[in-house]
């Protein structure tokens, strides 16, 4: 009888506890982190008495538990919402606000479903913000600790430049709508979400600082046509087009005066573009090397994403510029020699074609320069080159196309010094045939690779055998679409490189044969394994 009266008044007196979270109350002493333990089922309140219109921004992380992050204030004895439970993405959330009238506030700290716990860290920031315009200057006065701040409403995809007088140009930050400080490029910030912002500046104390921020002029890019315009100091231009992957642009821009210039993709919806880049995924943009001289400026690039891209100007002095966009690549035919010019220090562009298992060897010649040829895929990756002889007037290289699709070759100077006439020649390889169940025989010069191709059937085992007396064999087994089979199979004197596999598909191979030491003769078997 005892017994079950005890347990009924364990059930009644344990209850409370679990049907609804508990609250702790904390006092906050001013701006600062403070670290604290959270009980899991718990809820803790930071009490502080705050000013009208004084911005508050908190941030709450953790290593042990998903925190939510809310703000309420006392209403006599009632608690009223302000802000409701931020839940920010990972272990951590923040939120940025300037009080609506003074009271008594409560941040309040709680686990996701008040379902755990564990230690924490708070960081608040508190301060009084004067209003800022877009466009208008103001003139202020550094506080006792050397800082101003500023507050303004933000427009998503608003490109910004402050100008600060009265300490160094460089010395603010700019805080999103949550308080983050936003990157900056050269001066310049971009607004990701519209929301209040907050522009903190500092200086001397007690010294008078001039500020103006100014927003960037926008207009669209005309591809392949000349702009032509000038910038005051400060002054920015943000110029934008759209793009696809594969497209191929040419920046040619000559100014005067100093000027910050850049490239970048620039989507209208972030929110649309993937968190975590996708493995073997495009880069946004994949820059070629060119050269800028003096006054002028080159960007050669191939975009790698569709959507909006923006060149961005930016002037530390009073400057002008003429820019133009363009794609100057000129489609070539396999086998068809060309004869050019190049401009000093310029560079020439050709696209072609090309499946896998295509053996291509290019070769450039000049007697005005030292040439240099580079080979690009499709997503802007070098896949070849001709090699850095400087005596040479000669440049020249061959290789195995592996994957499908549009080829971009570069011609230039070694060290973009030079430029004049050249001829330049494209031409295919007839690879080197040789059929399931044969023998034959192959020379390896010194640092080449020698093609061979044969006839295969889905799911048919074969044997590759390459022998050499005079080096080492390294074989590699690429597939009918360019996929590598087999990679740097090496062979020892006794065996040479032995390579046995079960075919993935019908079509045509290709093998590979190099040399890790040494060059001469050597024979290669195929032989039917099934």
């Amino acid at each position: 009888m005892h017994a079950k009266l005890l347990s009924l008044v364990l059930v009644l007196t344990l209850f409370p506890i679990t049907s609804r979270a508990q609250e702790s109350d904390r006092n906050l002493k001013g701006s600062g982190q403070s670290g604290a333990f959270l009980t899991p089922g718990q809820i803790d309140r930071w009490s502080f008495n705050g000013e009208k219109g004084e911005t508050i921004i908190v941030h709450v992380a953790s290593k042990e538990f998903d925190p939510l992050l809310g703000l309420t204030k006392a209403v006599g004895k009632k608690d009223e919402t302000v802000i409701a439970d931020v839940d920010d993405l990972g272990t951590e959330s923040r939120f940025m606000i300037r009080l609506p009238d003074k009271g008594t506030f409560k941040i309040r700290v709680r686990a996701f479903k008040d379902q755990a716990g564990g230690n924490y860290k708070l960081n608040v920031r508190r301060f009084q913000a004067t209003p800022l315009e877009v466009g208008k200057s103001v003139v202020g006065t550094f506080d006792d600790e050397g800082m101003s701040h500023h507050f303004f409403k933000g427009v998503k995809d608003q490109i910004l430049v402050p100008q600060l007088k009265g300490s160094t140009r460089d010395a603010w930050s700019l805080l999103d709508f949550k308080g983050r400080e936003m990157d900056n490029w050269a001066g310049s910030v971009r607004i990701d979400e519209t929301g209040e912002c907050c522009l903190v500046v500092s200086g001397p104390v007690d010294y008078r600082y001039d500020l103006l921020v100014r927003e960037a002029r926008r207009q669209e890019l005309a591809i392949g046509k000349n702009l032509a315009a000038k910038l005051e100091q400060g002054a920015m231009d943000v110029l934008s087009f759209q793009g696809k992957p594969g497209d191929f642009r040419l920046f040619e821009i000559e100014k005067k005066g100093v000027v910050s210039t850049r490239l970048i993709f620039a989507p209208e919806d972030k929110s649309s573009e993937p968190r975590i880049e996708r493995r073997g995924a495009r880069v946004e943009i994949a820059f070629l090397p060119v050269a800028s001289r003096g006054g002028y400026l080159r960007y050669a690039a191939i975009l790698g994403r569709s959507g909006q891209f923006q060149f961005q100007l930016l002037a530390s002095t009073t400057a002008s510029y003429t820019l133009n966009a363009r794609d100057p690549s000129v489609s070539i035919d396999v086998s068809k020699a060309i004869d050019g010019d190049l401009p000093v220090g310029g560079a020439a562009f050709y696209s072609f074609k090309a499946a896998p298992g295509q053996l291509v060897h290019a070769n450039l010649a000049s007697q005005k320069f030292v040439p240099l040829l580079r080979l690009y895929d499709a997503r802007g990756k070098l896949v070849s080159a001709s090699g850095g002889d400087g005596d040479e007037l000669q440049g020249r290289f061959t290789h195995m196309i592996v994957s499908e699709g549009l080829y971009r070759l570069q011609v230039s100077s070694l060290g973009d010094g030079g430029g004049g006439g050249y001829q330049q020649s494209l031409k295919d390889i007839k690879l080197k045939d040789i059929a399931v169940g044969g023998r034959d025989k192959g020379s390896l010069s010194p640092g080449a690779t020698d093609f061979w191709s044969f006839t295969g059937k889905q799911g048919q085992t074969v044997i590759l055998n390459v022998r050499s007396a005079a080096f080492e064999p390294i074989v590699s087994l690429h597939s009918p679409d360019g996929v590598r089979l087999v990679a740097g199979n090496q062979g020892n004197p006794a065996t040479g490189s032995l390579v046995a596999i079960m075919l993935p598909k019908t079509g045509r191979y290709t093998v590979w044969v190099s040399s890790s030491r040494g060059a001469g003769d050597y024979t290669m078997r195929l032989i039917d394994g099934d």
